[in-house]
Order: C-alpha cells, then structure tokens, then sequence
C-alpha cells in the first residue's frame, strides 16, 4: 500500500464563522448606504430641477430609500437565519 504525502492527508483550513458573519453583514450596510444615498441625491435632483423652494424631493426619497434599505436589510437578515 503505498504511503500518501503528508499535505494530502491534512484538512485546509476552513473560513472561519466570525469572518463569514462579518463579511454578510458588512455588505448588508453597504447595501444600505448605498440604497439611502442613492435615494437622497436623486431628491436633491429632482428639487434642482422643479425648483422646488423646500426640499420636498430630497425629504420624502430620504425617507423612502430608508424604509426600502431596511425592508431589504431585515428581509437578508431573517432569509439567512432560516437556513
């Protein structure tokens, strides 16, 4: 029978879990910020362009694109605790 060199039979080291975790949810929030930030420049936008004297667009996208960052923030979070 004939011998098996000593790298073939060690295991590779694994990923560990605490960067796995650190990873999922780094990227939730740069999700997030990227979702409300997006959302607050397109109302700052669309104020520059209906000339609007209050920040109407800026306000109520602001306000959207922080409801949609957590609905999607938390939809990630609980789809990913089932499995």
């Amino acid at each position: 029978m004939a011998k098996l060199p000593l790298k073939l039979l060690q295991k590779k080291p694994k990923k560990s879990a605490a960067f796995n975790q650190y990873a999922k949810y780094s990227g939730i929030a740069f999700q997030m910020i990227v979702i409300i930030l997006g959302g607050a420049m397109l109302g700052k936008y669309l104020d520059q362009i209906l000339n609007f004297e209050k920040p109407l667009c800026t306000v109520f996208l602001a306000l959207l694109s922080i409801g949609m960052a957590l609905y999607i923030a938390l939809k990630d979070f609980i789809g990913n605790n089932e499995n």
